[in-house]
Protein backbone atom coordinates (compact mmCIF):
# COMPACT_ATOMS: atom_id res chain seq x y z
CA UNK A 1 0.00 0.00 0.00
CA UNK A 2 2.95 2.37 0.82
CA UNK A 3 3.98 1.82 -3.25
CA UNK A 4 0.02 2.46 -4.31
CA UNK A 5 0.11 5.97 -2.15
CA UNK A 6 3.27 6.94 -4.09
CA UNK A 7 2.15 6.15 -7.27
CA UNK A 8 4.18 2.95 -8.17
CA UNK A 9 1.01 0.72 -8.82
CA UNK A 10 2.60 -1.61 -11.22
CA UNK A 11 4.88 -2.47 -7.94
CA UNK A 12 2.49 -2.52 -5.39
CA UNK A 13 0.20 -4.98 -7.82
CA UNK A 14 3.36 -7.02 -7.78
CA UNK A 15 3.78 -7.79 -4.14
CA UNK A 16 0.11 -8.11 -3.85
CA UNK A 17 0.14 -10.84 -6.29
CA UNK A 18 2.65 -13.11 -4.41
CA UNK A 19 1.12 -12.51 -1.34
CA UNK A 20 -2.43 -13.62 -3.20
CA UNK A 21 -0.58 -16.86 -4.42
CA UNK A 22 -0.92 -18.92 -1.02
CA UNK A 23 -4.58 -20.24 -0.65
CA UNK A 24 -6.96 -19.20 1.17
CA UNK A 25 -5.49 -15.78 1.27
CA UNK A 26 -5.19 -14.33 5.06
CA UNK A 27 -8.49 -11.97 5.45
CA UNK A 28 -6.68 -9.06 5.76
CA UNK A 29 -4.42 -9.32 2.73
CA UNK A 30 -8.01 -9.85 0.75
CA UNK A 31 -8.98 -6.59 2.07
CA UNK A 32 -6.26 -4.63 1.03
CA UNK A 33 -5.97 -6.22 -2.35
CA UNK A 34 -9.58 -4.70 -2.53
CA UNK A 35 -8.79 -1.41 -1.73
CA UNK A 36 -6.18 -1.69 -3.71
CA UNK A 37 -8.27 -2.51 -7.03
CA UNK A 38 -11.14 -0.37 -6.49
CA UNK A 39 -9.00 3.04 -5.26
CA UNK A 40 -5.39 2.72 -7.01
CA UNK A 41 -5.02 0.34 -10.19
CA UNK A 42 -8.12 1.37 -10.77
CA UNK A 43 -9.28 -2.05 -12.01
CA UNK A 44 -12.10 -3.07 -9.71
CA UNK A 45 -13.25 -6.32 -11.76
CA UNK A 46 -9.77 -7.36 -10.42
CA UNK A 47 -11.40 -7.25 -7.40
CA UNK A 48 -14.13 -9.75 -7.85
CA UNK A 49 -12.43 -12.74 -7.30
CA UNK A 50 -11.46 -11.33 -4.01
CA UNK A 51 -14.77 -9.96 -2.79
CA UNK A 52 -15.80 -13.98 -3.43
CA UNK A 53 -13.08 -14.91 -0.99
CA UNK A 54 -13.49 -12.50 1.74
CA UNK A 55 -17.40 -12.95 1.55
CA UNK A 56 -16.64 -16.43 2.46
CA UNK A 57 -14.09 -15.52 4.98
CA UNK A 58 -16.26 -13.06 6.97
CA UNK A 59 -19.62 -12.83 6.00
CA UNK A 60 -20.61 -11.13 8.65
CA UNK A 61 -18.33 -8.02 8.82
CA UNK A 62 -19.58 -4.53 7.74
CA UNK A 63 -15.89 -4.10 6.47
CA UNK A 64 -16.09 -7.23 4.03
CA UNK A 65 -19.98 -5.72 2.68
CA UNK A 66 -18.77 -2.15 2.17
CA UNK A 67 -15.70 -3.82 0.21
CA UNK A 68 -18.04 -5.30 -2.05
CA UNK A 69 -20.64 -2.50 -2.18
CA UNK A 70 -17.59 -0.06 -3.57
CA UNK A 71 -16.20 -3.22 -5.76
CA UNK A 72 -19.67 -4.22 -7.98
CA UNK A 73 -20.46 -0.13 -7.64
CA UNK A 74 -16.77 0.27 -9.41
CA UNK A 75 -18.28 -2.73 -12.06
CA UNK A 76 -21.45 -1.00 -12.77
CA UNK A 77 -23.43 -3.93 -10.99
CA UNK A 78 -25.14 -1.71 -9.15
CA UNK A 79 -28.41 -4.00 -7.85
CA UNK A 80 -25.20 -6.54 -5.69
CA UNK A 81 -23.69 -2.98 -4.79
CA UNK A 82 -27.27 -1.61 -3.02
CA UNK A 83 -27.56 -4.88 -1.54
CA UNK A 84 -24.19 -4.96 0.03
CA UNK A 85 -24.22 -1.67 0.75
CA UNK A 86 -27.64 -2.03 2.76
CA UNK A 87 -26.03 -4.74 4.54
CA UNK A 88 -23.02 -2.60 5.32
CA UNK A 89 -25.01 0.25 6.67
CA UNK A 90 -27.60 -2.64 8.95
CA UNK A 91 -24.12 -4.02 10.83
CA UNK A 92 -22.39 -0.97 11.13
CA UNK A 93 -25.07 1.95 11.15
CA UNK A 94 -23.35 4.37 13.07
CA UNK A 95 -19.82 4.20 11.13
CA UNK A 96 -19.30 6.61 8.93
CA UNK A 97 -16.80 5.06 6.41
CA UNK A 98 -19.37 2.45 6.51
CA UNK A 99 -21.87 5.02 5.38
CA UNK A 100 -19.82 6.97 3.07
CA UNK A 101 -18.87 3.39 1.04
CA UNK A 102 -22.64 2.62 0.64
CA UNK A 103 -23.34 6.07 0.03
CA UNK A 104 -20.87 5.92 -2.75
CA UNK A 105 -22.68 3.31 -3.73
CA UNK A 106 -25.87 4.35 -4.32
CA UNK A 107 -24.61 7.32 -6.13
CA UNK A 108 -22.90 5.56 -8.50
CA UNK A 109 -26.34 3.86 -9.22
CA UNK A 110 -27.56 7.56 -9.49
CA UNK A 111 -29.82 6.18 -6.91
CA UNK A 112 -29.98 10.33 -5.14
CA UNK A 113 -32.01 10.42 -2.24
CA UNK A 114 -30.89 7.21 -0.03
CA UNK A 115 -27.30 8.09 -0.97
CA UNK A 116 -27.86 11.67 0.27
CA UNK A 117 -30.12 10.22 3.51
CA UNK A 118 -26.84 8.11 4.29
CA UNK A 119 -24.27 10.92 3.78
CA UNK A 120 -26.33 13.30 6.15
CA UNK A 121 -26.37 10.97 8.39
CA UNK A 122 -22.47 10.22 7.78
CA UNK A 123 -21.72 14.14 8.17
CA UNK A 124 -23.59 14.06 11.67
CA UNK A 125 -21.18 11.98 12.86
CA UNK A 126 -18.20 13.05 10.95
CA UNK A 127 -19.16 17.00 10.02
CA UNK A 128 -15.91 17.70 9.04
CA UNK A 129 -15.28 14.72 6.81
CA UNK A 130 -14.42 16.50 3.71
CA UNK A 131 -14.86 13.73 0.84
CA UNK A 132 -18.46 13.05 2.39
CA UNK A 133 -18.97 16.57 2.36
CA UNK A 134 -18.14 16.76 -1.45
CA UNK A 135 -20.22 13.67 -1.72
CA UNK A 136 -23.53 15.64 -0.67
CA UNK A 137 -22.70 17.89 -2.67
CA UNK A 138 -22.63 15.51 -5.90
CA UNK A 139 -26.24 13.93 -4.18
CA UNK A 140 -27.78 17.29 -4.18
CA UNK A 141 -26.89 18.02 -7.75
CA UNK A 142 -28.24 14.74 -9.44
CA UNK A 143 -31.34 15.63 -7.34
CA UNK A 144 -31.65 18.76 -9.18
CA UNK A 145 -30.81 21.13 -6.08
CA UNK A 146 -28.30 23.11 -8.21
CA UNK A 147 -28.00 25.84 -5.03
CA UNK A 148 -26.87 23.65 -2.29
CA UNK A 149 -24.92 21.75 -4.92
CA UNK A 150 -22.88 24.87 -5.54
CA UNK A 151 -23.46 26.19 -1.55
CA UNK A 152 -21.47 23.15 -0.86
CA UNK A 153 -18.44 23.45 -3.57
CA UNK A 154 -18.10 27.56 -3.00
CA UNK A 155 -17.65 26.29 1.32
CA UNK A 156 -15.62 23.23 0.32
CA UNK A 157 -13.04 25.31 -2.15
CA UNK A 158 -12.45 28.70 0.81
CA UNK A 159 -11.12 25.51 2.58
CA UNK A 160 -8.99 23.31 0.03
CA UNK A 161 -8.83 25.74 -2.81
CA UNK A 162 -6.91 23.26 -5.06
CA UNK A 163 -8.92 20.64 -4.91
CA UNK A 164 -10.07 19.35 -8.39
CA UNK A 165 -12.49 17.50 -7.33
CA UNK A 166 -14.41 20.27 -5.55
CA UNK A 167 -13.89 22.67 -8.51
CA UNK A 168 -15.25 20.07 -10.72
CA UNK A 169 -18.52 19.83 -8.62
CA UNK A 170 -18.53 23.57 -8.80
CA UNK A 171 -18.44 23.64 -12.63
CA UNK A 172 -20.87 21.01 -13.16
CA UNK A 173 -23.54 22.68 -11.01
CA UNK A 174 -22.58 26.69 -11.34
CA UNK A 175 -22.60 28.75 -14.63
CA UNK A 176 -19.43 30.73 -13.97
CA UNK A 177 -18.67 33.98 -15.00
CA UNK A 178 -15.14 35.55 -16.53
CA UNK A 179 -14.79 37.16 -13.10
CA UNK A 180 -15.17 34.51 -10.91
CA UNK A 181 -12.69 33.74 -8.17
CA UNK A 182 -12.75 30.57 -8.69
CA UNK A 183 -12.42 30.51 -12.48
CA UNK A 184 -9.97 33.25 -11.58
CA UNK A 185 -7.95 30.62 -9.59
CA UNK A 186 -8.02 27.69 -11.70
CA UNK A 187 -6.63 30.02 -14.58
CA UNK A 188 -4.14 32.19 -13.42
CA UNK A 189 -2.86 29.70 -10.55
CA UNK A 190 -3.43 26.30 -11.17
CA UNK A 191 -3.01 25.70 -14.67
CA UNK A 192 0.25 27.14 -14.48
CA UNK A 193 0.99 24.47 -11.81
CA UNK A 194 -0.60 22.00 -13.52
CA UNK A 195 1.02 22.39 -17.02
CA UNK A 196 4.07 21.47 -14.92
CA UNK A 197 2.19 18.18 -14.33
CA UNK A 198 0.86 17.05 -17.45
CA UNK A 199 -1.19 14.14 -18.69
CA UNK A 200 -4.41 13.72 -17.11
CA UNK A 201 -4.65 15.97 -14.91
CA UNK A 202 -3.80 18.73 -16.90
CA UNK A 203 -6.29 17.37 -19.52
CA UNK A 204 -9.15 17.06 -16.51
CA UNK A 205 -8.47 21.53 -15.52
CA UNK A 206 -8.12 22.12 -19.32
CA UNK A 207 -11.58 20.67 -19.87
CA UNK A 208 -13.59 22.22 -16.60
CA UNK A 209 -11.80 25.80 -17.97
CA UNK A 210 -13.30 24.78 -21.38
CA UNK A 211 -16.53 24.38 -20.23
CA UNK A 212 -16.52 27.37 -17.75
CA UNK A 213 -15.62 29.11 -21.10
CA UNK A 214 -18.19 28.19 -22.62
CA UNK A 215 -21.01 28.50 -20.49
CA UNK A 216 -20.46 32.31 -20.17
CA UNK A 217 -20.25 32.75 -23.87
CA UNK A 218 -16.48 32.91 -24.75
CA UNK A 219 -16.66 30.26 -27.62
CA UNK A 220 -13.54 30.02 -29.24
CA UNK A 221 -11.31 29.99 -25.58
CA UNK A 222 -13.69 27.14 -24.62
CA UNK A 223 -12.49 25.30 -27.99
CA UNK A 224 -9.27 26.06 -27.60
CA UNK A 225 -9.04 24.57 -24.17
CA UNK A 226 -10.76 21.43 -25.08
CA UNK A 227 -8.24 20.92 -27.96
CA UNK A 228 -5.47 21.48 -25.11
CA UNK A 229 -7.40 19.11 -23.38
CA UNK A 230 -7.20 16.81 -26.20
CA UNK A 231 -3.22 17.11 -27.00
CA UNK A 232 -2.71 16.48 -23.17
CA UNK A 233 -3.92 13.19 -22.97
CA UNK A 234 -3.87 11.37 -26.51
CA UNK A 235 -6.19 9.04 -26.55
CA UNK A 236 -5.71 6.06 -29.13
CA UNK A 237 -8.64 5.83 -31.07
CA UNK A 238 -8.91 2.63 -33.43
CA UNK A 239 -10.54 3.91 -36.99
CA UNK A 240 -10.25 0.72 -38.34
CA UNK A 241 -11.34 -1.62 -35.51
CA UNK A 242 -14.44 0.23 -35.18
CA UNK A 243 -15.45 0.06 -39.13
CA UNK A 244 -14.91 -3.55 -38.82
CA UNK A 245 -17.44 -3.61 -35.86
CA UNK A 246 -20.13 -2.45 -37.52
CA UNK A 247 -19.50 -4.25 -41.02
CA UNK A 248 -19.21 -7.54 -39.13
CA UNK A 249 -23.14 -6.33 -37.85
CA UNK A 250 -23.77 -5.32 -40.94
CA UNK A 251 -23.01 -8.05 -42.95
CA UNK A 252 -23.81 -10.90 -40.96
CA UNK A 253 -26.70 -10.39 -39.14
CA UNK A 254 -30.27 -9.88 -40.44
CA UNK A 255 -34.13 -10.79 -39.48
CA UNK A 256 -33.47 -14.28 -40.20
CA UNK A 257 -31.16 -14.42 -37.03
CA UNK A 258 -34.40 -13.54 -34.58
CA UNK A 259 -36.44 -16.36 -36.31
CA UNK A 260 -37.99 -18.11 -32.91
CA UNK A 261 -35.98 -16.71 -30.74
CA UNK A 262 -36.29 -14.59 -27.61
CA UNK A 263 -38.11 -13.88 -24.69
CA UNK A 264 -42.13 -12.62 -24.89
CA UNK A 265 -41.22 -9.84 -21.91
CA UNK A 266 -41.55 -6.55 -23.81
CA UNK A 267 -41.11 -4.09 -20.53
CA UNK A 268 -37.85 -2.50 -20.85
CA UNK A 269 -37.66 -0.05 -23.56
CA UNK A 270 -34.14 1.81 -24.57
CA UNK A 271 -33.43 5.15 -24.97
CA UNK A 272 -30.25 5.00 -27.68
CA UNK A 273 -27.96 7.43 -29.80
CA UNK A 274 -25.15 9.79 -29.56
CA UNK A 275 -24.16 11.69 -26.72
CA UNK A 276 -25.53 14.69 -26.26
CA UNK A 277 -28.51 13.98 -29.03
CA UNK A 278 -30.80 15.13 -26.05
CA UNK A 279 -31.55 12.14 -25.01
CA UNK A 280 -31.89 13.42 -21.57
CA UNK A 281 -34.65 15.94 -22.29
CA UNK A 282 -36.68 12.76 -23.69
CA UNK A 283 -36.19 10.58 -20.89
CA UNK A 284 -37.05 13.28 -18.76
CA UNK A 285 -40.67 13.46 -20.53
CA UNK A 286 -41.37 10.45 -20.70
CA UNK A 287 -40.33 9.41 -16.71
CA UNK A 288 -43.28 12.30 -15.84
CA UNK A 289 -45.53 9.55 -16.99
CA UNK A 290 -46.71 7.38 -14.00
CA UNK A 291 -46.55 4.37 -15.74
CA UNK A 292 -42.77 4.79 -16.91
CA UNK A 293 -39.92 4.33 -14.84
CA UNK A 294 -36.25 5.23 -15.79
CA UNK A 295 -33.40 3.20 -15.38
CA UNK A 296 -31.14 5.83 -16.29
CA UNK A 297 -27.75 4.87 -17.98
CA UNK A 298 -27.90 1.43 -16.98
CA UNK A 299 -24.68 -0.41 -17.88
CA UNK A 300 -26.46 -3.91 -17.66
CA UNK A 301 -26.65 -4.58 -21.26
CA UNK A 302 -22.78 -4.00 -21.38
CA UNK A 303 -21.89 -6.22 -18.69
CA UNK A 304 -23.62 -9.16 -19.93
CA UNK A 305 -22.33 -8.93 -23.11
CA UNK A 306 -18.64 -8.56 -21.31
CA UNK A 307 -19.87 -11.66 -18.92
CA UNK A 308 -20.41 -13.67 -22.34
CA UNK A 309 -16.52 -12.80 -23.23
CA UNK A 310 -17.52 -10.58 -26.09
CA UNK A 311 -14.64 -8.21 -26.94
CA UNK A 312 -15.06 -4.58 -26.79
CA UNK A 313 -16.04 -3.34 -30.66
CA UNK A 314 -15.13 -6.96 -31.91
CA UNK A 315 -17.14 -7.56 -34.63
CA UNK A 316 -16.96 -11.64 -34.52
CA UNK A 317 -17.44 -11.87 -30.99
CA UNK A 318 -20.70 -9.96 -30.98
CA UNK A 319 -21.98 -11.84 -34.21
CA UNK A 320 -21.19 -15.18 -32.42
CA UNK A 321 -23.06 -13.89 -29.20
CA UNK A 322 -26.29 -13.34 -31.52
CA UNK A 323 -26.26 -16.03 -33.86
CA UNK A 324 -24.91 -18.72 -31.21
CA UNK A 325 -26.22 -18.26 -28.10
CA UNK A 326 -28.24 -20.86 -26.97
CA UNK A 327 -32.01 -20.66 -25.62
CA UNK A 328 -31.58 -21.29 -21.95
CA UNK A 329 -28.59 -18.87 -21.50
CA UNK A 330 -31.32 -15.87 -23.58
CA UNK A 331 -33.50 -16.86 -21.05
CA UNK A 332 -31.16 -16.66 -18.25
CA UNK A 333 -29.58 -13.26 -19.30
CA UNK A 334 -33.03 -11.73 -19.77
CA UNK A 335 -34.18 -12.45 -16.33
CA UNK A 336 -30.80 -10.59 -15.39
CA UNK A 337 -31.65 -7.57 -17.25
CA UNK A 338 -34.66 -7.33 -15.78
CA UNK A 339 -33.81 -7.75 -12.62
CA UNK A 340 -30.88 -5.32 -12.59
CA UNK A 341 -33.45 -2.49 -14.74
CA UNK A 342 -36.53 -2.86 -13.09
CA UNK A 343 -37.57 -0.08 -11.15
CA UNK A 344 -41.09 -0.90 -9.66
CA UNK A 345 -44.44 -1.83 -10.74
CA UNK A 346 -44.23 0.53 -13.50
CA UNK A 347 -45.36 -0.90 -17.43
CA UNK A 348 -41.78 0.12 -18.83
CA UNK A 349 -38.65 0.98 -17.50
CA UNK A 350 -36.73 3.11 -20.04
CA UNK A 351 -33.14 2.28 -19.96
CA UNK A 352 -30.93 5.56 -21.30
CA UNK A 353 -27.44 4.44 -21.87
CA UNK A 354 -27.12 5.60 -24.82
CA UNK A 355 -24.27 3.55 -26.49
CA UNK A 356 -26.78 0.76 -26.57
CA UNK A 357 -26.80 1.04 -30.28
CA UNK A 358 -23.60 -0.67 -30.74
CA UNK A 359 -25.43 -4.18 -29.24
CA UNK A 360 -29.21 -4.15 -30.39
CA UNK A 361 -28.28 -7.03 -32.23
CA UNK A 362 -27.82 -8.79 -28.27
CA UNK A 363 -30.44 -6.50 -27.01
CA UNK A 364 -32.92 -8.06 -29.27
CA UNK A 365 -32.23 -11.71 -28.98
CA UNK A 366 -33.25 -11.31 -25.23
CA UNK A 367 -36.36 -8.92 -26.02
CA UNK A 368 -36.80 -8.73 -29.84
CA UNK A 369 -40.69 -7.36 -29.16
CA UNK A 370 -39.26 -4.38 -26.66
CA UNK A 371 -39.25 -0.95 -28.55
CA UNK A 372 -36.17 1.11 -29.41
CA UNK A 373 -36.28 4.72 -29.09
CA UNK A 374 -33.88 6.55 -31.25
CA UNK A 375 -32.81 10.00 -30.68
CA UNK A 376 -31.13 12.36 -33.16
CA UNK A 377 -30.07 15.65 -33.42
CA UNK A 378 -28.28 18.07 -36.16
CA UNK A 379 -24.88 15.88 -36.72
CA UNK A 380 -22.68 19.11 -36.40
CA UNK A 381 -24.37 19.90 -33.29
CA UNK A 382 -24.08 16.58 -31.76
CA UNK A 383 -20.19 15.99 -32.61
CA UNK A 384 -18.95 19.86 -31.56
CA UNK A 385 -20.98 19.23 -27.81
CA UNK A 386 -20.01 15.70 -27.92
CA UNK A 387 -15.91 17.31 -28.05
CA UNK A 388 -16.62 20.09 -26.01
CA UNK A 389 -17.80 17.60 -22.95
CA UNK A 390 -15.54 16.12 -20.58
CA UNK A 391 -16.56 12.68 -21.27
CA UNK A 392 -14.82 9.78 -19.70
CA UNK A 393 -11.72 8.32 -21.54
CA UNK A 394 -14.30 5.39 -22.85
CA UNK A 395 -15.22 8.16 -25.39
CA UNK A 396 -12.10 7.71 -27.09
CA UNK A 397 -13.21 8.91 -30.22
CA UNK A 398 -13.74 12.91 -29.31
CA UNK A 399 -9.94 12.52 -29.31
CA UNK A 400 -10.25 14.97 -32.41
CA UNK A 401 -12.92 16.17 -34.79
CA UNK A 402 -11.79 14.07 -37.40
CA UNK A 403 -12.33 11.07 -35.55
CA UNK A 404 -15.30 12.07 -33.93
CA UNK A 405 -16.71 12.39 -37.68
CA UNK A 406 -15.85 8.63 -38.24
CA UNK A 407 -17.49 7.35 -35.09
CA UNK A 408 -20.50 9.20 -35.70
CA UNK A 409 -20.99 8.25 -39.49
CA UNK A 410 -20.40 4.57 -38.53
CA UNK A 411 -23.11 5.06 -35.97
CA UNK A 412 -25.26 6.01 -38.29
CA UNK A 413 -24.35 3.10 -40.39
CA UNK A 414 -25.12 0.91 -37.80
CA UNK A 415 -28.33 2.33 -37.09
CA UNK A 416 -29.42 2.05 -40.62
CA UNK A 417 -28.86 -1.39 -40.90
CA UNK A 418 -30.78 -2.22 -37.47
CA UNK A 419 -34.05 -0.44 -38.93
CA UNK A 420 -34.05 -3.02 -41.20
CA UNK A 421 -32.16 -6.14 -39.57
CA UNK A 422 -34.24 -6.02 -36.19
CA UNK A 423 -37.80 -7.44 -35.08
CA UNK A 424 -37.97 -4.22 -32.39
CA UNK A 425 -40.09 -2.01 -33.00
CA UNK A 426 -38.42 1.29 -33.07
CA UNK A 427 -39.16 4.97 -33.37
CA UNK A 428 -36.73 8.00 -34.16
CA UNK A 429 -37.20 11.12 -32.51
CA UNK A 430 -35.37 14.36 -33.79
CA UNK A 431 -34.29 16.71 -31.08
CA UNK A 432 -35.45 19.89 -32.66
CA UNK A 433 -38.85 18.81 -33.22
CA UNK A 434 -38.87 17.77 -29.10
CA UNK A 435 -38.28 21.35 -28.50
CA UNK A 436 -39.89 23.03 -30.63
CA UNK A 437 -43.11 21.39 -30.67
CA UNK A 438 -42.70 19.47 -27.25
CA UNK A 439 -46.06 18.00 -27.11
CA UNK A 440 -46.84 16.74 -30.27
CA UNK A 441 -43.53 14.98 -29.99
CA UNK A 442 -44.25 14.09 -26.32
CA UNK A 443 -47.47 12.32 -27.58
CA UNK A 444 -46.20 10.59 -30.30
CA UNK A 445 -43.63 8.97 -28.25
CA UNK A 446 -46.29 8.11 -25.33
CA UNK A 447 -48.32 6.65 -28.18
CA UNK A 448 -45.59 4.40 -29.73
CA UNK A 449 -45.36 2.95 -25.90
CA UNK A 450 -49.21 2.16 -26.42
CA UNK A 451 -50.38 4.22 -23.22
CA UNK A 452 -53.03 6.75 -22.80
CA UNK A 453 -51.36 10.05 -22.47
CA UNK A 454 -50.40 12.05 -19.39
CA UNK A 455 -50.47 16.07 -18.95
CA UNK A 456 -47.71 15.51 -16.08
CA UNK A 457 -45.33 14.74 -19.38
CA UNK A 458 -45.36 18.29 -20.18
CA UNK A 459 -44.35 19.39 -16.58
CA UNK A 460 -41.11 17.50 -16.43
CA UNK A 461 -38.90 19.85 -14.79
CA UNK A 462 -40.58 19.30 -11.60
CA UNK A 463 -40.65 15.29 -11.53
CA UNK A 464 -38.95 13.80 -9.12
CA UNK A 465 -36.86 11.34 -11.26
CA UNK A 466 -32.93 13.00 -11.19
CA UNK A 467 -30.76 11.95 -14.32
CA UNK A 468 -27.43 11.77 -13.48
CA UNK A 469 -25.99 12.32 -17.24
CA UNK A 470 -24.14 15.49 -18.53
CA UNK A 471 -27.35 17.26 -18.54
CA UNK A 472 -28.33 16.96 -15.30
CA UNK A 473 -28.73 20.65 -14.85
CA UNK A 474 -30.41 21.38 -18.02
CA UNK A 475 -33.07 18.74 -17.57
CA UNK A 476 -34.62 21.09 -14.99
CA UNK A 477 -34.36 24.60 -16.92
CA UNK A 478 -37.19 25.10 -19.65
CA UNK A 479 -37.03 24.26 -22.79
CA UNK A 480 -35.20 26.01 -24.96
CA UNK A 481 -33.88 26.46 -28.74
CA UNK A 482 -30.60 27.84 -28.11
CA UNK A 483 -29.06 24.59 -28.03
CA UNK A 484 -29.93 24.54 -32.05
CA UNK A 485 -27.34 25.39 -34.82
CA UNK A 486 -24.88 26.12 -31.51
CA UNK A 487 -21.84 24.64 -33.89
CA UNK A 488 -22.15 27.82 -36.01
CA UNK A 489 -20.20 29.50 -32.71
CA UNK A 490 -17.00 27.42 -33.65
CA UNK A 491 -17.45 27.25 -37.41
CA UNK A 492 -13.68 28.56 -38.09
CA UNK A 493 -12.17 25.51 -36.72
CA UNK A 494 -14.77 22.76 -37.59
CA UNK A 495 -13.32 22.05 -41.34
CA UNK A 496 -12.41 18.36 -40.60
CA UNK A 497 -15.63 17.22 -38.91
CA UNK A 498 -17.68 19.88 -41.96
CA UNK A 499 -15.71 17.28 -44.08
CA UNK A 500 -16.15 13.85 -42.73
CA UNK A 501 -20.28 14.92 -41.98
CA UNK A 502 -20.82 16.65 -45.13
CA UNK A 503 -23.08 13.48 -46.75
CA UNK A 504 -25.37 14.45 -43.98
CA UNK A 505 -25.68 18.05 -45.47
CA UNK A 506 -26.82 17.14 -49.24
CA UNK A 507 -27.62 21.46 -49.41
CA UNK A 508 -24.58 22.02 -48.20
CA UNK A 509 -23.00 23.39 -44.73
CA UNK A 510 -22.15 26.96 -45.26
CA UNK A 511 -23.07 29.63 -43.04
CA UNK A 512 -26.03 30.92 -44.58
CA UNK A 513 -27.84 27.89 -44.42
CA UNK A 514 -29.34 26.26 -41.42
CA UNK A 515 -28.33 22.61 -42.32
CA UNK A 516 -29.22 19.46 -40.95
Amino acid sequence: MALAKTGRIAEADALFGKLLEKKPARVKILQSAIHFHNRYSRHARRALPLVTDLLKARPDAAQTHALAAETYANCSRFPLAKFHADRATTLAPDDPDTLFIAAYAYLQASDFAPALDLISHALQLAPDHQQARLQKGRALLGLGDTDGAVSIARGLWQEKRDDINTIGLFIDAAKLQGDDPILVYMRDTLLPAYRDIGGAPLAHLLKLLGKAHNDFGDYHAALDYFDQAKAAQPLQYDDKRYAAFVDAQCKAISRADYFGKGTDHDSPALIIGMPRSGSTLLEQILAAHPEIASAGESPSLNVIVQDIGVRTHHGGDITRAIQQIPAEAIRRFAQRYLDETRQGDERWTIDKSLHNFELLGFFATMFPKARILHMMRDPMDTCVSCYMQNLSAWHRYTQSLDTLGHAYVQYRRLMDHWETALPNPMMTMQYEDLVTDTETQARAAIDFLGLEWDPACLDFQNNSNRSMTLSARQVREPLYTTSMQRWRRYEPHLAPLKKRLARFYPDGLSSDEKGG
